[in-house]
């Protein structure tokens, strides 16, 4: 019984060594808890070539840092933040191709380097994707960016990538090599004269036909599209000044005298589509899908719609139809891939301001309005959604530190790392003298 009491004494004993660092709210940190931490944390920094001199620091930054943890986790679970396995599966998936393995080799390697190591690695990973939900909940969710910051963002990137390309137009009134004043003055003039023109409403291509001496000056002066460090230096000061449809002041050079028009600008990748802007109205009919075919007065209907307005009348003459049913008539614009087959068909040979012929559905005849067609560059809708969302992280970097402080804050935190019986050695038992 003695050799039993002692063994089961032994064995229990590592367990009540362990001391409580710190209690956040409900939970606690133990002491081996933070050791192993801690030990983890100095073999990263020696990868990397930095050298602990001082654990005890080194400790207390864990500490604080298992302390946010804590604080996280209690969110999380107060909020119900779930990872399902197939998310977490997908993702340690892409650390594995990014690795140039197989989940299986990930799992092998890290199982050899350290015991239960890819189920540590697996648990890291779902915590990690827990503190992303978390921050996207309380801190990205509610951050809010202007439509002015977004225009001012992507007018910066523009700039710094030099991802537009302008369509310019150029008059030359050429001067000859080593010009008298008088050769010069003359060529002024004729540069004013031909401004003045211009101002008066002339067209840019004829009067380069006419009047420029430059190499395109048969091709209306199109110099074509170019890119920002394609334009020439002594345009620059004038150019940044024009939009599109606008032309420059005279700007004088070595060769002559400039009068510059900007035609058009692009972005390099951008990829325009065409775009249709349609109402749709529902005349509720049971038989619709049967009969196929409208009849000759639903058609007529349609022929005489040649107005917005006179669509919208659909709701007074048809009012016994509920609201609700036509409430999102206004579909907005849209793509021939966006709309549906049947939408696209009815309306694909339709000028804007036409209605479409009725058509049979489920609910009934649907008689849609060509409102309008343009063309749109949806790389910049593009732009304007990657620079929203960078917009958003880069404020919810900034607000998020922050928000993790007032959560400490709020927390009920005690810190015992420096509890003298902690930071004594754990006192060595004899076995033989288990009594």
């Amino acid at each position: 019984m003695m050799l039993h009491s002692a063994q089961a004494w032994s064995e229990s004993q590592p367990q009540l060594l362990d001391r409580v660092v710190a209690v956040v709210n409900d939970d606690i940190i133990l002491k081996s808890q933070l050791d192993r931490e801690a030990e983890l944390a100095r073999q990263e920094l020696q990868t990397r070539n930095i050298n602990v001199s001082n654990m005890d620091e080194l400790n207390m930054k864990v500490l604080d840092r298992m302390i946010l943890e804590k604080l996280q986790l209690q969110e999380i679970k107060r909020m119900g933040l779930k990872v399902p396995d197939e998310e977490l599966l997908g993702q340690i998936q892409q650390i594995a191709e990014q690795n140039n393995l197989s989940v299986l080799q990930l799992r092998d390697r890290l199982n050899y380097a350290r015991p239960n190591g890819f189920q540590e690695f697996r648990e890291r990973i779902r915590q990690q994707m827990l503190f992303q939900k978390l921050r996207e909940a309380e801190v990205l969710s509610k951050t809010q960016v202007t439509e002015d910051e977004i225009n001012n963002f992507i007018q910066r990137q523009n700039l710094i990538e030099n991802s537009d390309e302008y369509h310019l137009k150029h008059i030359l009134i050429g001067l000859p090599e080593s010009a008298t004043p008088t050769q010069r003055d003359a060529a002024r003039k004729k540069a004013e004269e031909v401004l003045q023109k211009l101002r008066e409403g002339e067209d840019f291509s004829q009067m380069a036909v006419r009047y420029s001496d430059g190499s395109k000056a048969l091709q209306g002066g199109d110099l074509g599209w170019l890119s920002n460090d394609q334009i020439p230096t002594f345009f620059a000061k004038a150019f940044s000044q024009l939009k599109p449809g606008q032309f420059s002041d005279i700007i004088r050079s070595p060769v002559g005298f400039h009068i510059i028009e900007l035609d058009g600008q692009r972005n390099k990748n951008s990829q325009l589509v065409k775009q249709y802007h349609v109402y749709r109205f529902i005349l509720l009919s049971d038989d619709a899908k049967h009969l196929k075919q409208p009849s000759n007065t639903l058609i007529s209907l349609a022929d005489s719609i040649d107005s917005l307005e006179k669509f919208k009348q659909l709701n007074e003459q048809y009012s016994d139809i509920p609201a609700s049913v036509n409430a999102n008539g206004n579909l907005g614009w849209q793509t021939a891939r966006d709309l549906p087959a049947e939408y696209f068909a009815a309306i694909a040979d339709l000028d804007p301001g036409q209605a479409a012929r009725p058509f049979a559905t489920d609910e009934g005849w649907v008689i849609l309005y060509l409102d309008g067609i343009r063309q749109q560059d949806v790389t910049l809708k593009d732009k304007r959604e990657q620079a929203m969302q960078t917009l958003r992280m880069k404020k919810a970097n900034e607000t998020y530190e922050i928000w993790l402080r007032r959560l400490r804050d709020e927390a009920l935190v005690d810190i015992r790392y420096h509890d003298p019986e902690i930071m004594q050695p754990l006192p060595k038992h004899d076995e033989g003298n288990g009594e």
